[in-house]
């Protein structure tokens, strides 16, 4: 089966000051790759090169995707004056059956008329998720999708992402903490 994302002895450098270099991987379907690193390693440069928003100072990536990727930041990007429930729309996430299911089991069934400053990080990160949650695309890009999250909302989401490596999906993501999921770790320390 041909590869979803290639990359070939990727490097970047911001100034004179060299984040990681000569990084290669491929991602194929229901595989999963656990990006490591200290803060300030490149772990979200290398996440943006992957999605074509920034470019690698030398080395290739290239993709043979069929669907759009569903991407994660590490800011929630939320509309903080907002209600749940209008943070929701803007997401162009509708109301359906799916959707109270996993709000029940986020626990935020009963916010969608709270304006969402007036929420937890932790509750404002499961917003976010919503939209990985209810996702139909071929690869998800992950930033720090834990941050904030209790040990509830990680088993929830762990168990999530497992269950899409078993529908073929890829997983790409940045952590501190081990899912615990099958996943090749490239660590941007070495």
């Amino acid at each position: 089966m041909p590869y979803l994302i290639k990359a070939e002895n990727l490097s970047y450098k911001i100034n004179e000051k060299k984040l990681f270099q000569n990084i290669s991987f491929e991602v194929n379907s229901n595989s999963a790759i656990h990006i490591t690193g200290s803060n300030g390693s490149g772990k979200t440069t290398l996440l943006r090169i992957i999605l074509g928003i920034s470019k690698p100072t030398r080395g290739i990536i290239d993709t043979n995707l069929n669907s759009d990727i569903c991407y994660l930041g590490h800011k929630n990007a939320l509309k903080q004056y907002l209600t749940v429930e209008d943070n929701l729309i803007l997401q162009s996430i509708q109301p359906n059956r799916i959707l109270d299911e996993l709000l029940k089991d986020i626990d935020l069934y009963d916010k969608m008329d709270v304006v969402v400053s007036n929420l937890s990080f932790g509750q404002q990160k499961k917003i976010a998720l919503l939209k990985v949650f209810l996702n139909e695309s071929e690869l998800l890009v992950l930033d720090e999708p834990c941050v904030g999250l209790d040990d509830k909302a990680q088993t929830f989401l762990t168990s999530f992402l497992q269950r899409e490596l078993d529908k073929n999906k890829s997983i790409i993501f940045s952590s501190h903490i081990n899912l615990n999921i099958d996943a090749k770790s490239i660590n941007l320390d070495k």
